[in-house]
């Protein structure tokens, strides 16, 4: 039990020195711009996302479902150089629910300076530079959770970018585990090549009222290497890079480490309105104690508990602006012996100050 509660402490001060660093950098990068421009002015935004997402399934790793419905948010707040604090509402609605499914407040800083820009607070996942592949947060995952809760460093330049956050995703109760997540990613390239990293690391502690359960360490990284062109013969776009998925899985009740390794590849081709996307995982069964603890621990698509799993997105894209994106995508999913079929229809629109003043000429 003492034991217990050391690891437990430890592994709170590690997040909390996490989140002081990254609160430390950002507060030296203020101090940096404190020579810069200090009148304040508003700012503004306003994001609407609908999405309908209809799965079809036959295999043993997903259930047939349609997830039908829309966000609403906006946020307003006051720039001064190269700060701004933000303050916002979200509201997420399931069609057919009399319920809102989440409403919600974002509130944060933001620092963009240079090479460098971070925030703290509650904010939403359009800060991010990237958003993880499916194998780490599944794509449902992110329709119902917009916002990160804690904090955002990035590096930008001209070859690529790199950035690092803390997620906290449930505080310690009864009956409730304390789950956090801290997550690396960032992508390099030069003349068409690059090379770039996704790392995530997982703390899924106790309840506070229970010693039955034990804490899950988890951890997964994917180390890739890729090229891009944006013209290659007949094609407007060509990507191919390809991957290693690499595990730790350790349930603290029998200290047992499960580190399944395999290999991950992404095709993408663009012609004009058309995109055709191909993903392909071969190698050890990941998320190896799912039954147990199901997405409140493992939070990637459940397909990728197949030792072989190949999705092909055929996409049209409708409308492509700054400001407005739909687009129509039928997949395919092949697992053992087996090939299921969904089909997504995406809308997001996003106005800020600037779009809004070359819309309307204000």
């Amino acid at each position: 039990m003492y034991l217990c509660a050391m690891q437990k402490s430890s592994i709170h001060f590690i997040h909390l020195r996490i989140i002081c660093g990254i609160l430390l950098v950002l507060c030296s990068l203020s101090a940096v711009g404190q020579e810069e421009e200090k009148k304040a002015q508003i700012v503004f935004g306003i994001d609407n996302f609908s999405f309908f997402d209809n799965r079809e399934v036959k295999s043993p790793y997903q259930k047939s479902q349609t997830l039908f419905g829309s966000h609403l948010g906006g946020e307003i707040g006051i720039q001064f150089g190269p700060n701004q604090i933000m303050i916002g509402g979200l509201g997420i609605k399931d069609f057919g629910e009399q319920e809102w499914v989440k409403n919600s407040f974002t509130f944060y800083y933001h620092h963009e300076k240079d090479h460098f820009s971070g925030a703290f607070g509650l904010f939403p996942r359009k800060r991010l530079k990237n958003e993880l592949p499916d194998i780490f947060v599944y794509d449902s995952l992110r329709y119902y959770t917009p916002t990160i809760n804690g904090a955002l460093i990035q590096y930008t330049n001209h070859y690529g970018y790199a950035e690092f956050y803390c997620n906290w995703l449930s505080k310690q109760g009864h009956n409730k585990r304390e789950v956090f997540e801290v997550v690396s990613d960032g992508r390099f390239g030069y003349k068409g090549f690059y090379g770039g990293w996704n790392v995530q690391l997982l703390h899924y502690a106790l309840p506070s009222n229970t010693t039955d359960d034990h804490i899950y360490d988890k951890i997964m990284m994917n180390p890739y290497i890729g090229i891009e062109t944006n013209k290659f013969w007949w094609l407007d776009a060509l990507t191919v890079n390809a991957g290693a998925i690499i595990s730790f899985n350790r349930d603290r009740t029998d200290m047992q480490w499960k580190y399944p390794i395999g290999f991950l590849g992404e095709l993408k081709l663009r012609k004009w309105r058309f995109e055709l996307h191909d993903q392909l995982y071969s190698g050890g069964t990941q998320f190896a104690d799912y039954n147990k603890h199901g997405s409140n621990l493992f939070r990637g698509d459940p397909y990728y508990r197949s030792t072989f799993y190949n999705r092909t997105d055929l996409t049209f894209y409708l409308l492509n602006k700054d400001y407005i994106q739909c687009r129509a995508t039928a997949s395919m999913h092949f697992t053992e012996g087996e090939m299921d079929n969904s089909q997504q229809i995406i809308l997001r629109i996003a106005l800020d100050k600037n779009m809004l003043s070359d819309l309307f000429k204000m």
